[in-house]
């Protein structure tokens, strides 16, 4: 196929449910995800909002570290997903939010960061600023507050005219997912995970079962030339790349018709 979908895995949170349960699923496929990360030593996910005895975390632990250090080299890619993961404003401080958690990741992990990910989806108002001036090349949101209710997440890889890579759109993913929606020729589809197990693994999970069938599914479509996986980063680099092609061919065709005209 000429012009195949392209897809990116993305998995909010750190959830341990991740890594133990749908890393190895990724890893025995070939397939590439992006692991948006909170830059906090806290043992589960967003205790302030009482998660005390489950969605367990990463804690940034020595072993936690070199899992992380392995991950990225096998081709998968670590991004920010802020230090507090708070959904309001009022207690954030958008330098730390977006510029700490740059630092403190990569002095962990020692591979840089590129990428964002708003917390809650809905925070690009009061952070997309902070995430250019941290030095971020990319940031996904996702969904449409305050009900995240799933939208069309496609970008047209072959026209980026409307393509804002510091608010890309994505698609929180379902236990009963049609995995060929996701190939539409010629467009970018980001799609999201949360919890990979039951309730106590993370918000709107799915079993380990659905995970594996949806990711085999998916390996298939790659295998038969329908589809390309590749890293959120990767993918954003390439609708930038598609942006600006877009932007050359129109300006030439423009100025080629001006001289037409100019020798008329």
């Amino acid at each position: 196929m000429g012009n195949p979908a392209v897809v990116s895995l993305t998995f909010d949170d750190g959830l341990r449910c991740q890594f133990e349960k749908a890393l190895p699923i990724l890893d025995q496929y070939g397939i590439p995800a992006t692991f948006f990360l909170i830059a906090n030593q806290e043992q589960t996910h967003d205790r302030w909002s009482g998660h005390t005895n489950d969605w367990w975390k990463i804690d940034w632990r020595e072993d936690d570290i070199a899992m992380l250090r392995e991950l990225t080299r096998k081709g998968h890619e670590i991004g920010s997903h802020s230090v507090t993961h708070h959904p309001t404003k009022l207690p954030l401080q958008p330098h730390i939010e977006a510029g700490e958690s740059k630092r403190l990741i990569e002095s962990w992990v020692g591979t840089k960061v590129s990428s964002f990910c708003y917390p809650f989806y809905r925070s690009h108002g009061y952070l997309a600023k902070a995430v250019k001036r941290a030095g971020y090349k990319q940031a996904r949101g996702g969904g449409k507050p305050p009900d995240y209710e799933p939208r069309a997440s496609y970008y047209g890889i072959s026209d980026g005219s409307t393509f804002d890579r510091f608010n890309v759109d994505c698609r929180q993913i379902s236990r009963n997912e049609n995995v060929s929606t996701w190939m539409k020729p010629g467009c970018w589809h980001i799609l999201t995970f949360h919890g990979i197990g039951d309730e106590r693994d993370g918000w709107e999970p799915i079993t380990v079962g659905q995970f594996s069938a949806q990711i085999e599914e998916l390996a298939r479509h790659r295998d038969h030339n329908s589809v390309e996986v590749v890293t959120f980063k990767q993918g954003a680099e390439r609708a930038r790349l598609q942006r600006e092609s877009s932007v050359d061919k129109a300006l030439g065709s423009f100025s080629r018709w001006w001289r037409h005209w100019r020798r008329k």
